[in-house]
């Protein structure tokens, strides 16, 4: 959540950022909404020290009068209701700022291209070289399908559309990619894994930023207020949540795979069918908190850690710089990785790498003391996807296929494939 004193003193650079977002924003009205807030808090201040004095004129003057005594007594009451009143009216005021603030995006990083849409995003490199192939390369759910390995009617009949059933080696595959992604993070990049829970509270969606904006694309249970996670970054950046980080702790670096849920409201009629866009759907989670002055330092860190990767799998992929028109609410800059699909022939994103500053520590009121100094300040928190294993199956398949139908293994997962060098019928 936004720092009102920070708009207040930056209210020029404040709305620009927001206008990059093709928002415009109400400052004055935030602003209002504050200094009354402040006004009321003065009032609270002022009724209680005259309490405070009136309730000492009687407890320390054995002089007064009965009537005389009556009369502050009188006094006091109703500046006890008045205190009462105005306390509950600058809660209201707080919760009404609260909420609005809580409404707006993330500032803009200087270094995040302008854009009006996702056209404006800047490729920053291209890596590795596609495929040729001397036939016409088949997209993945008919090179699954046609073995056998992949049924969406048993997942209809069990859950509905967006869902699916991997069999055989195919769910195997899925796993073998799962457990490499994590040794690389764990083994090269010194990340602690994690298993999480895939259920949270509200308060742990509105410190990353999915709660309030984004209710319709996440999955809400009937339990307790839980919801279902839309990524692992909302369970692991709120471990902190409310806590004091010993400075001498930082950098902390967790990773862990989930399952993630998503409503995809607002995909109607895009990749309804196959792995690309489910409403279940693995991913494996990259989340950093550090120093503020190190977090581009960290950004530049989760980036290699997700080239590895894609490198060792050698598939081909586009490093994009994402322009203000499509970056995420949370985020203040971000990079995505996209892979090659050949049957579907274009690039598809894969991960998406962020670094959210302070925005999300000063939600979930996470702070970091030096404690030889006695200074505290907000950390800059990260998240990156390594990766989403369903998209990097399909990059797979769809890499790895050859003229028979067949799916070779990259190299790289064989060990965890258990010798399988090959899918076929």
């Amino acid at each position: 959540m936004h720092d009102i004193k920070f708009i207040k003193e930056n209210r020029t650079d404040f709305e620009e950022s927001m206008k990059k977002r093709n928002l415009e924003i109400d400052v004055t009205k935030l602003i209002e909404i504050h200094n009354s807030y402040l006004d009321l808090l003065n009032k609270v201040q002022k009724f209680q020290e005259n309490k405070n004095l009136l309730s000492k004129k009687i407890s320390k003057n054995n002089d007064l009068s009965s009537n005389e005594i009556k009369q502050i007594s009188i006094e006091v009451r109703n500046l006890k209701i008045e205190l009462e009143n105005c306390k509950i009216e600058s809660e209201k005021k707080k919760k009404e700022l609260d909420e609005q603030l809580m409404q707006l995006p993330n500032l803009i990083d200087v270094k995040t291209p302008y854009g009006t849409s996702e056209n404006d995003n800047k490729i920053i490199r291209q890596v590795g070289k596609k495929p040729i192939f001397n036939f016409k390369p088949k997209q993945h759910l008919e090179i699954a399908e046609n073995l056998n390995l992949i049924d969406y009617k048993k997942a209809i009949k069990i859950s509905g559309s967006r869902f699916s059933i991997l069999k055989s080696e195919l769910s195997l595959l899925h796993r073998a990619i799962m457990n490499f992604m994590l040794d690389n993070n764990t083994k090269f990049f010194q990340y602690l894994e994690c298993s999480v829970p895939e259920m949270v509270k509200d308060d742990c969606l509105y410190g990353t930023g999915q709660l309030p904006k984004f209710g319709e694309d996440l999955f809400k249970t009937n339990f307790n207020n839980l919801w279902l996670i839309p990524t692992a970054e909302v369970p692991l950046t709120n471990f902190h949540r409310e806590d004091i980080i010993d400075l001498k702790d930082l950098p902390l670096r967790y990773t862990t795979f989930t399952n993630c849920f998503r409503a995809e409201a607002g995909a109607a009629g895009k990749d309804t069918k196959g792995l690309m866009r489910e409403h279940q759907f693995g991913k494996v989670e990259l989340v950093s908190i550090v120093h503020p002055d190190d977090s581009f330092q960290e950004l530049d860190r989760m980036i290699k850690c997700v080239e590895k990767i894609l490198s060792e799998l050698e598939l081909p992929y586009k490093i994009v710089e994402l322009c203000t028109a499509d970056l995420g609410f949370s985020s203040s800059y971000t990079i995505d990785f996209e892979v090659w699909m050949p049957g579907q022939d274009k690039y598809r994103e894969v991960s998406s790498c962020s670094n959210c500053k302070d925005f999300q520590s000063r939600r979930m009121k996470t702070r970091v003391k030096n404690f030889n100094n006695g200074k505290i300040f907000f950390p800059h928190t990260l998240n990156g996807s390594s990766l989403a294993v369903g998209r990097i199956l399909i990059a797979i398949i769809e890499n790895y296929q050859n003229e028979e139908g067949f799916i070779n293994i990259p190299k790289v997962l064989r060990k965890y494939m258990n010798g399988v060098v090959q899918i076929k019928n």
